[in-house]
């Protein structure tokens, strides 16, 4: 398994993010032209708008598709800077950390996965709570310096346009039919 850096994660999103503006676009010249030949009130005898319907259709599905692989990409970036920071603060601090949680995680090497886990999981709470009073306090986190230009680069969160288009849900019957329509309609 191929760990992804975060640069890589980065160009990833970046494609995604562009993919799916792209398939917006050809959405948008497909809907301009469906319009402008109903305007015209002519059905042409080679089944134009009926062409021109199915295209927006698989244009629809695949911006779907996009959104969501968009949006995937975008949490990844962000999985990726949180986990190397944790990384790196576990290699400095971990000892430190370790031993704030002494009370929770002494004895515990000894034990079964359900008694480790559930002393994590108390651990965890205490580290929720202390965050938590920590932004009470109005204290503002700022990305850290490594991943900053990155972390700026991508947003902090995904458009609000493609978490719309990525709400629509297709059984997998609706993929394999618009993938077989897309792929005919290629080969036209």
């Amino acid at each position: 398994m191929t760990t992804l850096t975060l640069k890589q994660a980065y160009d990833a999103c970046e494609k995604n993010k562009s993919a799916w503006l792209e398939h917006k676009a050809a959405l948008a010249a497909a809907g301009q032209e469906y319009r402008e030949q109903t305007a015209a009130g002519t059905d042409h005898p080679d089944g134009r708008l009926q062409e021109l319907r199915e295209i927006i259709d698989i244009k629809k599905w695949e911006i779907n598709g996009a959104a969501g692989r968009y949006i995937r990409s975008h949490e990844a970036v962000q999985h990726i800077s949180i986990r190397d920071r944790l990384d790196e603060f576990m290699q400095q601090h971990g000892d430190t950390l370790a031993s704030i949680f002494a009370p929770e995680l002494m004895a515990v090497a000894g034990q079964t996965g359900t008694v480790k886990d559930r002393a994590v999981d108390r651990s965890v709470i205490y580290l929720r709570e202390a965050l938590s009073l920590w932004l009470a306090d109005g204290k503002k986190p700022a990305y850290c310096e490594q991943d900053a230009v990155i972390l700026t680069a991508i947003g902090l969160r995904p458009d609000a346009a493609s978490r719309t288009d990525s709400q629509e849900r297709y059984t997998p019957a609706q993929h394999m039919i618009y993938a077989r329509r897309r792929a005919e309609l290629t080969a036209q």
